[in-house]
C-alpha cells in the first residue's frame, strides 16, 4: 500500500464505508431515530473486542468499531467529519512508543471501559439535547471515539499496518458479502 492510499483522509474513509454499508442495505431508510440503535451496534463491537484476547482478533475488532462509527458520522451529517477534524485529516498512524503500547495493552478492562463511556456520553447527547443542537455535539463525540480505538489500534496492530490499511481491508471484506451480511439486523 502507498503511501497516499495510508493517508486516505478521515472523510474518505468514511465515505467508502459508508459507500459500502448503503450498498449492503445497512443505511436503508435511516432515521435520525435510529442513532440510539446504531450507537448500540458501536457498543456491541466495542464488547466484542473486549473478549478477545488475541491481538490480531482484537485489533479486527476495533476495526469493526471504526467502521460502524464512521458509517453512524456518515448518517447523521454526510460529508460533515472533515469540518470537524483540525488536527489531522487522516487517522494518525504512527505507533505509540513501546512502553505505551504495553500500558495500553496492560490495562485493555480500563481501555474498554473508557470506550464505553464515550458511548455512554454519545448516547446521552442524543438523548438530552434538542434535535437542532445534537448532530455537532455527537459528532464531535463520535470523534472523540474514533481517535481512542485509533490509540488502541496502534497498539495492537502489528508493526507496518496501520488503521486506515485495516479499515479499508475490513470494508474490502465487508463489500462481498452482500446484502445485510445475512439477515442480520441493524
Amino acid at each position: 500500500m502507498t503511501r497516499t492510499e495510508r493517508c486516505t483522509t478521515l472523510q474518505d474513509l468514511a465515505h467508502i464505508v459508508a459507500a459500502t454499508n448503503t450498498a449492503n442495505g445497512w443505511s436503508d431508510d435511516f432515521t435520525i431515530a435510529q442513532i440510539p440503535e446504531r450507537i448500540a451496534l458501536i457498543h456491541s463491537e466495542v464488547s466484542e473486542a473486549s473478549r478477545e484476547r488475541n491481538r490480531r482478533k482484537r485489533a479486527r475488532e476495533l476495526g469493526d468499531v471504526q467502521i460502524r462509527t464512521l458509517h453512524l458520522c456518515e448518517l447523521i451529517d454526510p460529508g460533515r467529519i472533515g469540518w470537524f477534524v483540525m488536527r489531522c485529516s487522516c487517522l494518525p498512524d504512527r505507533r505509540p512508543l513501546l512502553p505505551v503500547r504495553l500500558f495500553l495493552r496492560a490495562t485493555r478492562p480500563i481501555q474498554d471501559l473508557y470506550l464505553h463511556t464515550i458511548i455512554s456520553a454519545a448516547l446521552e447527547i442524543y438523548r438530552k439535547t434538542g434535535h437542532n443542537e445534537f448532530c455537532g455535539l455527537l459528532l464531535d463525540k463520535l470523534l472523540d471515539l474514533i481517535d481512542r480505538v485509533n490509540l488502541l489500534l496502534l497498539a495492537e496492530l502489528p508493526a507496518g499496518t496501520t488503521p486506515t490499511d485495516l479499515i479499508l481491508e475490513i470494508n474490502s471484506v465487508n463489500a462481498t458479502r452482500g446484502h445485510r451480511h445475512g439477515g442480520l439486523r441493524c
